[in-house]
């Protein structure tokens, strides 16, 4: 038995026999064989193919229509041309070395997000390569064995979209982070997951029985009867415990006292606002807009693109409410095609709301595709990283100059469409009764709000400890809050992973939270755990009026 401890963990645990992925790529001639213009006119007839296949993918799944997107990004095919011009190289080497340069563009940039978009980006280039070499699509996992589990350098969406997941028991990859495609299929799915794992790739063969624990990151190789028995009974209990939430996935959440609880999905992508409908959100709480700037690598993404996609998440959705975040970009978030300068505090600088603001192009070409959707479903729009009322205010202004610029337009959108506030500075929560008196709604965002409170930085290891939702200081935040929104009668959420922290359910529902949005797979356990619970129970929780 062997223990290994080099992933990254990522999503459950599961014990099955591996089956390793081997990719068969042919070598790319060097030259090209024919004339540049020749050479470039058979780039772009694959590039053409390639958009065909991903448009009717993309009806199936939404994170083809993101690779459609990439395969329309004019910086690809511009690397292809000059290399093919210039250097004389073929189509596929041309490809080949373009796709590497974007990838370790994306690859050498400090926000994860990101960085998880290079398998996306290998997988276009990939499929317009098979399109360049004839060669045939085959499906590797065709005829695997129930309790699979499928180790690969990386797992693209492509390779996702050719799997049964009801024999496959969990995956592990070489490459990718928490935020990547596979991740996030994972826990859709409710298979184990571990990423990163390069260092194992070499020691894991085809045959080889495997136990993952996606809690830890540790990957068990031939273990021993006992280890296996043990984490196969884990295993089942887990998948016992999951199965009866899901029962409940799609019934409201109320108490054992009788109070209603809504519980929400937060999303990245369209396709992740589906995922967390399928998995029983009433709504979704927070849909993170930046997907839509780190896909578009040429530039700030248009009107026509932004609006897409909202219109598309707000047909979703329908009557249940989709708040949309304005980008929030800046901190540990960077976009590829934009310079933020230096800065010795970047979590204390130039971001989210302030960008918008001093950016009035960009923040006016979401705020118009936003309200242009907004006829579409229950969309609202919500500012991050707001601290004072002027700054909200200014947000509420540029949004009352698009709505006149559409009625000029005779252009339709919500003139109702709810404005709100998300907390996550100490400074909100300070004038959090007169944002009350201004914003429709509260979304409170306890991932950095607590780092702010606690002044501690979240990914400096040396303080990290110091990052606790629990401490007292943030539970006051967090009521203060709550309380201000209580008295100006407007709704307030939570979106932060403390929301999905079943430790922390008891006391927040004390605090008044009446609305919880969380990931997708956290959506059934978080409603089935509010049904245990009931007032007087809730009030002899330890500390919980702290």
């Amino acid at each position: 038995m062997r223990v290994l401890r080099t992933g990254i963990p990522a999503a459950g645990i599961a014990a099955g026999t591996a089956f390793v992925l081997e990719r068969r790529v042919s070598a790319a001639p060097s030259a090209a064989t024919g004339d540049p213009a020749a050479e470039t006119a058979r780039f772009h007839a694959a590039l053409a193919q390639a958009k065909t296949e991903l448009g009717v993918l993309a009806a199936e799944n939404d994170i083809f229509a993101a690779h459609l997107e990439m395969a329309d990004d004019p910086m690809l095919a511009e690397q292809v041309e000059e290399r093919i011009s210039e250097h004389g190289f073929s189509a596929e080497r041309a490809l080949d070395e373009a796709c590497e340069e974007v990838c370790g563009m994306l690859a050498a940039l400090d926000d994860e997000y990101l960085r998880g978009r290079t398998d996306d980006v290998g997988d276009v280039c990939g499929r317009i390569r098979r399109i360049l070499t004839s060669e045939t699509a085959e499906n590797p996992f065709a005829g695997l064995a129930p309790g699979t589990i499928v180790v690969a350098e990386e797992l693209t969406p492509s390779d996702t979209a050719l799997m049964d997941f009801s024999r496959i028991a969990g995956v592990v990859t070489a490459r990718g982070s928490v935020t990547s495609h596979v991740c996030i299929i994972a826990r859709a799915k409710g298979i184990a997951a571990i990423v990163g794992a390069s260092e194992c790739m070499l020691e894991i063969k085809t045959g080889d029985k495997l136990i993952i624990n996606g809690d830890t990151g540790e990957i068990i190789v031939a273990p021993d009867t006992a280890t296996e028995r043990r984490y196969r009974a884990l295993s089942a209990s887990r998948k016992r415990h999951g199965e009866h939430c899901l029962k409940g996935a799609h019934t409201p959440a109320v108490t054992r006292g009788g109070r209603r609880i809504a519980v929400l999905g937060n999303a990245g992508s369209v396709a992740e606002v589906r995922a967390a409908l399928d998995a029983g959100a009433e709504g979704i709480g927070l849909f993170r807009s930046e997907f839509l700037y780190m896909q578009s690598h040429g530039g700030f993404p248009g009107e026509q693109t932004q609006f897409e996609a909202y219109r598309h998440a707000a047909e979703l959705c329908g009557e249940r409410p989709l708040v949309i975040r304005t980008l929030d970009i800046g901190g540990d978030k960077a976009l590829p095609y934009m310079d933020f300068g230096h800065e010795e505090n970047p979590f204390l600088g130039w971001r989210a709301i302030r960008v918008s603001l001093s950016m009035h192009d960009v923040f006016r070409t979401q705020l118009r595709a936003l309200l242009r959707a907004s006829v579409f479903g229950n969309l609202r729009i919500m500012f991050p990283m707001i601290t004072s009322v002027g700054e909200f205010r200014r947000a509420e202004a540029a949004v009352r100059e698009c709505m006149a610029e559409l009625d000029a337009e005779k252009a339709a959108y919500n003139p109702g469409i709810e404005l709100g506030v998300m907390i996550e500075t100490p400074a909100a929560v300070m004038v959090a009764d007169l944002l009350a008196a201004e914003a429709r709604f509260f979304s409170i965002g306890t991932n950095d709000l607590t780092q702010y409170v606690m002044a501690a930085d979240r990914g400096n290891p040396r303080v990290a400890h110091l990052c606790d939702p629990f401490d007292t200081a943030v539970r006051r935040s967090v009521a203060m809050t709550l309380a201000a929104a209580r008295s100006a009668g407007i709704e307030a959420g939570m979106c932060g992973e403390l929301a999905a922290d079943p430790e922390a359910t008891a006391w927040l529902l004390e605090a008044g939270l009446e609305e919880f949005s969380v990931s997708a797979p956290a959506v059934a356990p978080l409603k089935e755990r509010i049904r245990t619970l009931d007032l007087p129970e809730v009030r002899k929780t330890p500390g919980a009026a702290e």
